[in-house]
This record gives structure tokens, sequence and C-alpha cells, in this order.
């Protein structure tokens, strides 16, 4: 069923927007809330408080991480005088006040242009997270060294930082960054120097669910959403650790289910092997494997046959070797086609450059299961290095119309602090580890991967519309995470010609629906995701404080 028009929409774009960023970037939080907070005044009355509502939930999310601006911890404070936070959010401010305040005044709209030069060099990026002339500064170097995948130095300046007197105030941040690098035994020694607030509550929560301690995570993720209730995504976190853990075998979710993997590849011969590899070692029951070699020239076909079969050890592979590369989409379809594949009840795609997690496989057909609707289900993407960052989530329509598509960010923020684990319905998800529920797929009539998009360049996302204009719905399933090798965080920027190809995919994309269709599809799309967030939030409501719930109603319309 359709929700009812929303009449406010500016107040539904950005509690949408803020619900797929998980954590918004600061600079982008404090402008939404700017524009909320543009004549409010002449706003009824209820819209004005929506308005309001959120634009202080934004400001004070913002804060959490930016906690080293000057105007925006004014702004805060100010608002908090009038309206409260949580006592755990107060108790944070005040205690980030006391440290700050008495300082310098720091604009760190000023920090991040000096430090934007220093992007591609690791050696100064260090230097100024040790030594630079500000806590700000230094603060900003060693959040710019998670994000281009530097652990090794990223840990180096959070243990200098966490020994000033500033120190306890970025803890909870950087014990987020030893999360992402599988460092617990660091995670806790980080926290253990932080101030409390709702950030520390939150990476306690992640910690004590990774060390298998579910009540304890439970308890500090419902305190972590009190202590803000802006921090929508933890619902979704909630509701997946209220659901238990996935399941503990293939063969307790196939149930006699055949799945058919297929990857492809085009002169990368190492890291094929790798992504071989990863498959094989990874839970995949008697599950068939297919390689497709699109046209190498860098090796011979019998160099690859060799080498994949000692990858898979002692696994059958099926090899197809094409004379020419015939690009993404027709590889696709080309796999899609053979006998194998049309008898299985699920296909896998793989690209060629992919690290997957042991569970990927039984963790999407357990998803299938519970969202029936979902033709197609796919994963978070990370980027490679010694510490996570973030490449690719869920996307879905930002804006849509008479030959008009524009997409929400692939990775709103860099930083992996938990903020995209959850599963919820998407426009879309990265193609390069997802799974098809072929039978739903053949009973929608979903058409193939369309090849005028060849040889790569949103096809799967054009897919992915295809699937929704079919009847079927696209699930981002955030517990399944991938290593995304392509791509480094540091991709040299593409040609004017390489440009020109992706905008002129972008272009033909566009073209294949009217405006009108386009405008019903962001429409389902929308309807479906709230739908599935007001559900969630049921289900975790009788866990809050009636402050909280008032909270969390106040800023999502209320939802739930």
């Amino acid at each position: 069923m359709r929700n009812a028009p929303e009449r406010d929409l500016m107040t539904s774009l950005f509690r949408r927007q803020h619900l797929t960023n998980g954590y918004t970037d600061p600079a982008l939080a404090m402008q939404m809330a700017d524009h909320l907070l543009r004549d409010l005044q002449a706003q009824p009355p209820q819209e004005g408080m929506q308005r309001m509502a959120l634009a202080r939930g934004l400001l004070r999310q913002a804060l959490l991480l930016n906690p080293f601006d000057s105007a925006l911890r004014g702004v805060v404070a100010s608002l908090c005088a009038g309206q409260r936070a949580s006592e755990v959010y107060m108790r944070w401010l005040c205690a980030v006040r006391d440290v700050l305040d008495s300082g310098p005044a720091v604009y760190m709209g000023d920090v991040l242009q000096r430090t934007t030069a220093l992007e591609k060099d690791d050696e100064k990026l260090l230097h100024g997270a040790l030594y630079g002339d500000s806590p700000a500064y230094r603060f900003t170097c060693a959040g710019i060294l998670w994000e281009i995948g530097n652990g090794a130095f990223f840990e180096q300046a959070a243990r200098a930082f966490v020994q000033t007197p500033e120190g306890g105030i970025a803890a909870p941040f950087f014990a987020w960054g030893a999360l992402s690098m599988n460092r617990p035994e660091l995670c806790r020694e980080l926290l253990s120097l932080a101030v409390p607030g709702p950030v520390s509550l939150h990476v306690s929560a992640e910690l004590a669910l990774r060390e298998g301690h579910r009540e304890q995570g439970i308890a500090l993720l419902r305190d972590a959403l009190q202590a803000e209730p802006a921090l929508f995504f933890l619902v979704y976190r909630l509701v997946e650790t209220l659901r238990g853990a996935p399941p503990a075998g293939f063969e307790s979710v196939a149930r006699g289910r055949s799945v058919s993997v297929a990857l492809y590849t085009w002169n990368k011969f190492d890291v094929t092997l790798d992504t071989l590899r990863s498959l094989v070692h990874s839970d995949i029951g008697n599950a068939s494997i297919t390689l497709l070699n699109n046209g190498s020239d860098a090796f011979s076909p019998r160099q690859l046959e060799d080498a994949a079969r000692e990858a898979a050890c002692g696994r059958p592979v099926d090899f197809i070797h094409l004379p020419v590369n015939v690009g993404a989409p027709a590889a696709r379809n080309w796999l899609w086609q053979l006998p194998a594949m049309r008898q299985a009840d699920y296909v896998a795609y793989l690209d060629d450059d992919v690290l997957l997690p042991e569970g990927w496989l039984r963790m999407y057909m357990q998803s299938l299961d519970e969202y029936p609707q979902a033709a197609v289900v796919g994963p978070k993407v990370v980027n490679p290095g010694s510490i996570a960052s973030v490449q690719y989530v869920l996307r879905n329509f930002y804006k849509a119309g008479n030959k008009l598509i524009r997409f929400t960010n692939n990775a709103p923020l860099f930083w992996d602090m938990g903020q995209y684990d959850y599963r919820s319905p998407c426009l879309s998800v990265m193609g390069c580890c997802h799974l098809f529920n072929r039978r739903l797929c053949d009973r929608l009539g979903v058409p193939q991967f369309d090849v005028r998009f060849s040889p790569s360049q949103v096809d799967d996302i054009e897919h992915d519309i295809q699937v929704w204009n079919a009847g079927g719905r696209v699930l981002y399933d955030g517990r399944v995470c991938v290593v995304h090798r392509q791509d480094t965080g540091r991709k040299a920027p593409l040609s004017e010609a390489g440009w020109g190809h992706v905008w002129g995919n972008h272009m033909k994309m566009e073209a294949k629906f009217s405006g009108e269709r386009l405008k019903e599809l962001k429409q389902t799309v929308e309807d479906c995701g709230f739908s599935h967030f007001t559900a969630a939030l049921q289900t975790v409501a009788p866990l809050l404080s009636r402050e909280a719930r008032g909270e969390l109603a106040a800023m999502t319309g209320g939802a739930g």
C-alpha cells in the first residue's frame, strides 16, 4: 500500500537522505539543517515542529563527528539550552566544551582546506596528525589516513592523539577505526580513554556483538539510540541483532535448492585466482562454479585453466573461453543462458577482483527467503587496505524525471562505523557480488543486461531499475562485507574519453524510461523503504524510553 504523500517534501527528502547516509557527513548535515531552519515561522505548525526536530538531530549528530568546530559547538549548545538532548548527550557535550571552549576558535572549513592538498601523501598526513598546530588539524589528518586505508599510520596517529588533553574527545572515533582494522584489543584500549557519549556506546555495542555477547550488545545499541535518536540506522541494527545470528551452515538455509556461481575475467590473472580461492574457501555447499574468460590476451586459456584448477583446491570449475571481450553485460547474459544456470534456483555473479566473507552465500539466501519480493541481493563493499573504508553501499533515486536520473551517493561516508551493517530494500546494489533469485526473475520477466552499456558502467544499476520496473525488489545486505580491489580509494582520475563513456551510458539509461515511469518507480522505492523503516521502528519502540520514542516520532513524522 502506498504511504500518504507528505506535505513537506524538504523534510521527507532530508530524512531519507540521512537514513541512507547512516552518519551524515557533518558539512552536509549542517547544510541540511540550515535549509530546514529557514523561514521556519512560515511553515504550518506540524511541519515546523518536524523541521526543527530533524534540524536539531542533524546538528547534534554532526557535532559527534566534528566536535572541534567552535561554531557548530556553539549552535548545538544553544539548541540544547532550549530543548535538552538526552542526559548522555548533555554530559558528553559538557565534557567536550570543558576541554575545547577555553581554546582558540576553530572552523573546520578552514582546516579541511588546509588538509585537502595532503590527501595523496601519507607521510605528510602522518606528520600533520602527529605535529599539526591544532587538535582539529591533527584529528582531520588522522581521519584522512583512515579514509585512504593506511591502518599503520592511522594507529600511530590515534595512539599519539589520545595522550593529549583532547584525546578523550577523539577516542570514540579512533576506537571505531580500530574495530575497522579488526583490532578489538586496540578498540578497548582507546575506549577506556574516551569521553562517554553516543558514539562510544555504539562502538561498545558492536565490540560486544563481535565477541559473542548478544544481550549486552542489544542493551548498548538501545542505549546508543536513546542517547542520540538522530542515529536512525541504529533502529535497523537493533532489529538485525534481535533477529539473532545468521544461519550457521549452507545446508541449513539451502534446503535442497541449487546455486550456480559465475565469474568473468579479462586479463586479470593473479587477481582472478585470488577471487577463486576466496570463493572456494567460503561456505558455498555444492554450488557449481563457472569461469568465463572474456577474451583475455595476457595469458593463454591453458594457463588460466591450470592455475584456476590449482586455486580451486579440487572443486570442479567449468570454463568458457571467448575469442574477444564482449563486455560485462553480454558476459552475464551468456552465463545466464547456460544449461546449468537455467536449471539453478539462484545465480550469483562475481567480479574477478573481490574477496568474500565466509558466510556470504548463506546470508544472501536467508535474505531472499525473508524478503520474498526481492529478486536480487547485494553487499556492503569496502576498499582494500589495512583499515576498512567504504566503497559502495545501497543507492536510491535522488532525482528522477524526464531524461533525468540522479542517484544518492555510492559511499556517503568513507569511514566504516557500522552505519551500513543492516538489510533494507533499495533501488540498486553493487554488481561485484550479487545473488539473483532465478525463478522469481523468470516469473517477473526481468530483462537481460543491456549490451548497449558494454563494456561496463551503469549496466548493473540499469538492470536493478528493470527489476523494480518488472515488479520485483532489490535488497541491500550490509551483513555481507566484500572487499573490491578495483578501486582502492585513490584510483587515478578518468580520462576525458573515460568520462565520456560513463556519461554516454548514463544518458542512454535516462532515455530508456519515460519521465512519468521514473517518477512512479522513485515513489515505489521510497514507499517501500519508508514502510521497511516504519516496521523496524515498531519492532524496537518497546525497548526505548518514552523520551527517545518521542524524539524519533518528531524527527520521522510519527513513523512507528
